[in-house]
């Protein structure tokens, strides 16, 4: 599922990198998502230059990178999701590992990797492994990792809402409110393009604001998540008093 605004020159890549994957049981739906570019136009010539691949084009008025997801998500036919930004790539063995960890695995819902980070820089970024508690915190991964449709419906979708950016991040922490697992594939099979200008640069600059809007969004977890780690230096501070106590009495008390 690649949304597309304003993305048009980047576009054939991302598709391509999807037409060049060792699995091929795959359907692609681009968005364009109101782009003010001939990205239309390009999706409709991809589309005509594979005619023996499943490759769609919808459109709508500009409603933002969190809705274009939710539409496409809700066009495509798949079990399993993989968001993509038309700016990004996959490497060519990504839906091959992260569906067979799926099939493998059905305890796990989401499978992620790490990410290959091209453009202005080049360099490989590890992931961390799943962890809830670190999820809180910062956001463990991308938007690019495939997941099952169910997390979809049971999250709800993507939050319109988050318009400026952590769309992602809110996704994964509602998932994983609702118990869903994610496993890290420990390669980097998504490649991440980095420019000087970005929804990711832009939602940097209002971090502060996006996080308090996340916080708000969950905070049961977060209250539960602030007893936990103030809870952890209290105890260890009693445990200490405890050993010092008991070190400095004297003998025989």
């Amino acid at each position: 599922m690649i949304p597309c605004y304003d993305q048009a020159e980047y576009l054939a890549e991302a598709v391509e990198s999807v037409v060049g994957q060792t699995y091929v049981d795959w359907e692609i739906v681009i968005v364009d998502d109101g782009s003010p570019d001939d990205a239309a136009v390009v999706a409709d010539g991809l589309s005509a230059a594979h005619p023996d691949r499943r490759i769609r084009l919808i459109r709508q008025a500009n409603a933002g990178l969190a809705a274009a997801r939710n539409a496409g998500i809700a066009a495509s036919s798949g079990r399993y999701i993989l968001p993509l930004d038309a700016d990004d790539l996959l490497m060519k063995e990504m839906l091959e590992k992260t569906v067979r960890l799926l099939d493998a695995e059905p305890g796990v819902a989401i499978a992620y990797t790490d990410q290959r980070q091209f453009g202005a820089v080049s360099r490989i970024v590890k992931t961390a492994e799943w962890d809830t508690d670190l999820q809180r915190r910062r956001n463990l991964f991308a938007a690019t990792a495939l997941f099952r449709r169910e997390v979809w419906y049971a999250v709800g979708g993507y939050d319109p809402a988050m318009r400026d950016g952590y769309e992602d991040w809110d996704f994964w922490l509602a998932a994983a409110e609702r118990g869903f697992v994610g496993r890290r594939i420990p390669e980097a099979l998504f490649g991440y393009r980095i420019k000087a200008s970005s929804m990711h640069v832009t939602a940097r600059a209002g971090h502060r604001d996006l996080v308090e809007q996340i916080r708000a969004k969950h905070p049961e977890w977060y209250a539960s998540s602030w007893r936990r780690w103030w809870r952890w230096p209290i105890r260890a501070w009693r445990r200490l008093r405890h050993v010092i106590g008991t070190a400095l009495r004297p003998a025989g008390r």
